[in-house]
């Protein structure tokens, strides 16, 4: 390399350490308060009402990373009223850029969540990435939550959600998937549900169903039984567990970990039906046995067969139960428009008949090969 270009590169790092952008002090941090979670919740007349967690970090003499945890409420005919309200209260201009999750109450979810659509959609500072939930209990009981794991509810809420691989019976839904759903299909979806659980030893929060959600309304609940067939029907499963009969002692049970779930899905349609095929492969590791067991080759195909039997009909009956109400929250209208444009047919769940293929693997059984 010759002098010139040496010099060059030398006159071009120094000309980007006095153009690039940097943090110069905390001045502007110290002036905005950033919002965890965003609750929505009605009064009796329809009015909005507005719940905010945020943190406010406190910089100079402090510890370095030390913040406070701060509540604020708002109230309003819109929600946009709710917000400027809201943030006449706060000494700090309130930032939602760092929101973790939208937290509808029971009350708005069912009055309908197309009052609160267009803010949360329409304002920059809003992202689409919070995951979106229904609360069955009093909004400020759950603000007011001290949870020893986490200080913020935001936060806490995306990890219980992020952790739930550890369940199959979970349901999950982002804001941007929310918004897609709602306009797409039969106009149906499922948002997690959130709840306190009343007998856990300290405070805490769990996921517990999902809301069913048609045209922007809460009509239903999905409960946690009904979650894992409906995480196969719509090939949702990412672990978790299948608890099955132990063929040794028919009063006890096996539990087997799901290591890896797949549901393919063949729609078809002939003389006004629909026919809707569902072929799940699941493969688990032997997870534990109460009682003594044998894991015999015969013994293993019994617990496959009896694992196979209950995921059929764990979709058949979730199934059964959403076709009756002539809702689809199985997006089946959505793939049969995309297979069969040209074919127009309303109340398309109600034309179709569901047939399901399982298929169980267990992959490992442990080092202890029986147990006594």
């Amino acid at each position: 390399m010759n002098k010139y270009k040496k010099t060059l590169i030398i006159g071009y790092l120094v000309v980007n350490c006095f153009i690039m952008s940097s943090c110069f002090s905390y001045q502007d941090i110290n002036k905005v308060i950033f919002i965890t979670a965003l609750v929505i919740d009605v009064d009796r007349e329809g009015g909005i009402i507005l719940y905010t967690e945020a943190f406010k970090g406190i910089r100079g003499l402090a510890p370095q990373g030390t913040d406070v945890r701060v509540l604020f409420q708002g109230e309003g005919k819109t929600m946009f009223e709710a917000v400027r309200n809201m943030n006449a209260t706060s000494s700090y201009k309130l930032n939602y850029t760092q929101n973790k999750a939208v937290i509808f109450t029971q009350r708005a979810a069912e009055l309908g969540l197309d009052t609160y659509k267009d803010f949360l959609d329409r304002d920059q500072e809003l992202l689409l990435r919070p995951y979106v939930a229904v609360y069955l209990g009093d909004p400020v009981e759950l603000l007011n939550l001290d949870i020893t794991q986490e200080k913020y509810i935001g936060t806490f809420i995306v990890q219980l959600i992020e952790n739930i691989g550890a369940s199959s019976r979970a349901v999950v839904l982002s804001l941007n998937e929310f918004f897609n759903q709602r306009t797409m299909g039969d106009k149906s979806s499922v948002i997690t549900i959130i709840d306190i659980p009343r007998d856990s030893l300290e405070a805490k929060l769990q996921v517990n169903g999902g809301a069913v959600v048609k045209d922007d309304r809460m009509i239903d609940r999905l409960t946690r039984a009904e979650g894992q067939g409906y995480n196969f029907l719509v090939n949702t499963i990412e672990g978790g567990t299948l608890e099955v009969t132990n063929p040794c002692n028919t009063e006890k049970f096996v539990t087997l970990e799901i290591k890896k779930s797949r549901t393919k899905t063949e729609i078809s349609y002939d003389k006004n039906i629909v026919h809707l095929k569902k072929k799940v492969k699941v493969n688990v590791d032997f997870g534990e046995a109460q009682k003594s067991i044998v894991l015999s080759k015969e013994n293993i195909n019994k617990i496959q067969e009896k694992a196979e039997s209950n995921i059929i009909e764990a979709m058949q009956e979730v199934f059964q139960k959403y076709k009756d109400m002539g809702v689809d929250i199985f997006d089946i209208t959505e793939q049969f428009n995309a297979k069969y444009p040209r074919v127009m047919i309303k109340d398309i769940i109600n034309k179709t008949e569901l047939e399901v293929q399982a298929d169980v693997e267990i992959m490992n059984t442990g080092d202890t090969r029986n147990f006594e």
